[in-house]
């Protein structure tokens, strides 16, 4: 579908600007999901922490009561 279109060549000027361009909207990028997550922070303060640990908790308990349930299962069979 590209095929008709014209082939253009870049200069080593077009290039460069175009690289720190996109490394300056990297950057402003970057800042605003920083200040966006501060502001979350403070609007909603540690209850997304609390509820990150309980799950990780409740996950890792399931985890571990699974693998030892899983060997006591085994040897009875045996």
């Amino acid at each position: 579908m590209t095929s008709n279109l014209p082939e253009r060549t870049y200069t080593e000027k077009q290039l460069t600007r175009v690289k720190a361009t996109s490394r300056v909207i990297g950057w402003l990028q970057g800042g605003a999901v920083v200040l966006a997550g501060a502001i979350l922070w403070r609007f909603l303060g540690w209850i997304p922490v609390i509820i990150g640990v309980v799950v990780v908790g409740w996950v890792l308990t399931k985890l571990l009561s699974r693998s030892k349930n899983q060997k006591e299962d085994e040897e009875e069979e045996d």
